[in-house]
């Protein structure tokens, strides 16, 4: 790591026809998070370390595959593995944070009847979904359970049904009774426990927010999980009835990321975008659930979902489809390489991998994405873009976004590598993703939840503050911000003579970050060096002021 140059930063628009593009500089710190599903509940501590070192930013929990216990084992493990990681790099945190997922109107099959991996379904046959639970673990060729207690009211007879995405198709032709209805195979395939269930461009009749959810919100409030997500929202009134409930508990509320699944999501996007923290475009879902005519305009949907969240300055994750083949074979394959370049270079803020139960896989595929996104992100830089962006803010804007503004334009105009932000609560990191600075920013903070929070925000490096706490309110802000300049120089983000930017309260009366600062950094990084043992080391630090 010693080696390594900082990152070049050149505040311009990129010329693709430029032969010299393809030996652009890369960078050494991914902007992009990464959210990883962890499906095993048994997996190891030193399995969610490997995890960590590859570059996992945020654990998920599937709840479906797993039990309360099993969830609150697993966190544990999390907190281990984070602590393991901070001794071997000789860190005071390791910043990760954990997500958990709503039922909402998710729709799954039952478990297999046989103890074969899978059954295989003929096209042409005729087949029964029912909800009836007594047949939740008999599921055959002949009969299917769902758990979709709605499954009547909401399917019409030559509605297409999608198994396991669209590894299987059928066509509704009738009801049979108050639990079950009959289907035909229109594409076979290969069925297995716990698929997918998705139903094309239909209202669904289920509850904005189920008692399930409930129970799911208020294991996460407890056990202070920092991101629910909440797939199909059809409403914006799902997340103001979340709000609400979370308020009404008067604890923090987590990061609310809201997965657009459907028609009516798509509708209402832009009210539920206003609403939202972040958004998903969840595409193990959607492409199942809209008109047939939209079908094969994902790629014209997915820009305009981008544009918009880069509008309105919210983070957007894509869900589905992610490297799957590798999570899958451990095989990179081209369209999947195409697809998620052309994400980020679209302005996509993360991502989400899907299950895997392997480790090794996920690892791989964690170190590709890493090499990917240094590669390509360094192309998204745009001097347009940030113009646009500017033009496109409301005016009169309040003194904390004016200052906002000015922090992200000088770090721009200077090139500067790093923006330093002492925060509290990190409202100011919103407005700044908002703005997509080229440079990376860092942020110190004493809540560790807060810095946890941080995590989903792309180009964010969130440290927590455990230095020497002062009676003096300007040496408290300065020692932080040495701090967050000490481990830029460490990771040799910055070097000596480097500019970076400050963003800071002006005075301990100040209620937001209305200073902005240009500085040069004072100290290096310097080799240790080592004395025969018996001899006083004079060296008792690698960082040495100039």
């Amino acid at each position: 790591m010693g080696t390594k140059k900082p990152e070049k930063l050149f505040y311009d628009n990129v010329n693709f026809s430029d032969p010299k593009i393809l030996k652009q500089a890369p960078f050494r710190f991914r902007r992009c998070p990464i959210i990883v599903t962890l499906a095993d509940s048994q997996i190891t501590t030193v399995d969610v370390e490997k995890m960590l070192e590859a570059g996992m930013n945020i654990a998920k929990f599937k709840m479906s595959s797993s039990t309360m216990g099993d969830k609150i084992r697993l966190l544990g493990k999390i907190d281990k593995a984070a602590r393991e990681c901070c001794k071997k790099y000789n860190l005071t945190d390791w910043p990760i944070a954990t997500c958990i997922e709503l039922k909402t109107c998710i729709v799954k099959t039952g478990l297999l009847e046989s103890e074969s991996e899978f059954i295989s379904l003929q096209k042409n046959s005729e087949i029964i979904l029912t909800q009836n639970v007594s047949y939740f673990n008999k599921c055959n060729a002949e009969r299917i359970f769902v758990d979709n207690p709605f499954l009547v009211v909401d399917v019409k007879a030559g509605t297409e049904i999608s198994l396991a995405a669209d590894e299987i198709v059928l066509k509704c032709t009738g009801v049979i009774d108050d639990k079950s209805i009959k289907c035909v195979v229109a594409k076979g395939g290969k069925l297995t426990s716990l698929c997918s269930v998705c139903t094309r461009n239909i209202k669904h009749s289920r509850p904005l927010i189920t008692k399930k959810d409930i129970e799911i919100i208020k294991f996460a409030l407890e056990y202070q999980i920092d991101t629910i997500i909440i797939n199909y929202v059809r409403h914006p009134n799902t997340i103001l009835r979340i709000k609400q409930f979370v308020k009404s508990m008067k604890i923090k509320r987590p990061f609310l990321l809201c997965g657009i699944c459907t028609e009516e999501g798509l509708e209402n996007i832009d009210d539920i975008i206003k609403e939202t923290d972040g958004l998903i475009l969840s595409r193990e879902y959607l492409p199942f659930e809209i008109d047939v005519s939209k079908q094969y305009r994902m790629t014209q949907i997915q820009k305009s979902i981008v544009g918009k969240c880069l509008q309105a300055g919210k983070p957007l994750y894509i869900s589905g489809g992610v490297f799957d083949n590798a999570l899958k074979t451990g095989n990179f394959i081209d369209c999947e390489i195409s697809d998620v370049t052309n994400a980020v270079l679209e302005g996509v803020s993360g991502f989400i991998l899907k299950d895997c139960y392997d480790t090794d896989l996920i690892v791989e595929v964690l170190k590709g994405m890493n090499e990917l996104c240094y590669t390509i992100e360094p192309l998204t830089l745009s001097k347009t873009n940030f113009s646009r962006i500017i033009n496109e803010i409301k005016m009169p804007v309040n003194a904390a976004e004016a200052a906002a503004m000015s922090c992200v334009t000088i770090a721009n105009h200077t090139n500067a590598r790093v923006i330093i932000i002492p925060t509290v609560s990190g409202k100011t990191i919103r407005f700044l993703h908002w703005l997509r600075p080229s440079c990376l920013i860092i942020t110190i903070n004493t809540d560790v939840r807060v810095m946890r929070y941080l995590r989903i925000y792309r180009s964010i490096m969130p440290l927590m503050y455990n230095g020497e706490q002062h009676n003096n309110w300007d040496k408290n802000i300065s020692a932080r911000i040495f701090s967050g300049v000490e481990y830029a120089v460490k990771r040799r983000w910055l070097l000596y003579g480097d500019t970076y930017i400050t963003l800071q309260r002006g005075s301990e009366f100040s209620s937001f970050c209305d200073s902005v600062r240009i500085w040069k950094v004072s100290i290096t990084n310097k080799p240790t060096v080592e004395c025969p043992d018996g001899d006083e080391n004079p060296f008792h630090s690698e960082l040495y002021l100039e």
